[in-house]
């Protein structure tokens, strides 16, 4: 039985009987073993990040109320489930011109709403107004950048160049708030803070993203290989949002069971 659906759902377009109906069938292959096709490109690791997406989606509306500093991140995480399955969409449309365009549209919205995104956390948590000062002239420099880009060639298609400057321009941001971080000397513990485990997993995703972008063009057929790492770099930014949304809040006291007991 188990084949003789599995043989409904592959076998090429045609007629089948059914209890003495003839059934035209109008598709080649289901959705299901497409996408098991897409994902087996990346060595399915674009599971691995939706999986992580997906759980810290549950998190985040779970613990909405929690920290109003993140309640933007359920949307982040919601854009970004949405810019995957415009890049399924453009897959399984077999790299049709629209599906493409829609592809890239998807990304290049993604990463401009990543970039604000991210750069406004950051602002967030520097109190310097001369470093804050800096950040805000780091993303204009960003922002400049993409308009000249888009004027002087305007494209629709995602531009590895694009990816690989708004990483650069994410990691001085970090280094920035890490720098003060630092400086503190009244510092509280890092694991109750919840911009420390987001502002890591920036960091972490956007250094190691850097070398990636940059040699997209001459990777040839081991790019999709390569790429895979992406995917991974995005689901351990997931489970680091996931932690942050575990933080206490500011002034909740922690439980005394929960103490470590010394002496």
């Amino acid at each position: 039985m188990f084949f003789a659906c599995l043989g409904f759902f592959t076998r090429a377009e045609g007629d089948f009987t059914v209890r003495n109906r003839t059934i035209s069938v109008i598709f080649t292959e289901t959705i299901f073993l497409t996408f098991l096709s897409y994902l087996a490109r990346f060595f399915y690791c674009p599971a691995l990040m939706i999986a992580a997406a997906i759980a810290a989606l549950v998190v985040s509306l779970k613990y909405y109320r929690r920290h109003k500093e993140l309640r933007a991140f359920p949307w982040y995480i919601l854009f970004s489930l949405m810019e995957d399955g415009a890049d399924f969409y453009r897959y399984a449309k077999n790299q049709a011109p629209g599906a493409r365009i829609v592809a890239g549209i998807a990304g290049n919205a993604f990463m401009l709403f990543e970039f604000i995104l991210c750069t406004c956390f950051i602002l967030l948590h520097v109190s310097s107004v001369l470093r804050r000062r800096a950040i805000k002239v780091n993303a204009m420099i960003y922002l400049l950048f993409l308009a000249f880009f888009c004027i002087r060639k305007p494209v629709l298609l995602t531009v590895a160049i694009w990816y690989f400057f708004e990483s650069l321009f994410l990691v001085l941001p970090c280094l920035v708030y890490f720098y003060e971080l630092f400086l503190d000397v009244h510092l509280q513990p890092l694991t109750d803070k919840p911009a420390f485990w987001i502002i890591t997993g920036i960091l972490f995703l956007n250094c190691c993203a850097i070398p990636l972008f940059l040699t997209a063009g001459a990777l040839g057929k081991y790019n999709e290989a390569a790429f895979s790492l992406n995917y991974i770099l995005y689901a351990l930014f997931f489970s680091l949002l996931i932690r942050a949304y575990l933080c206490q809040p500011a002034g909740v006291p922690i439980p005394a069971d929960s103490q470590i007991r010394t002496g």
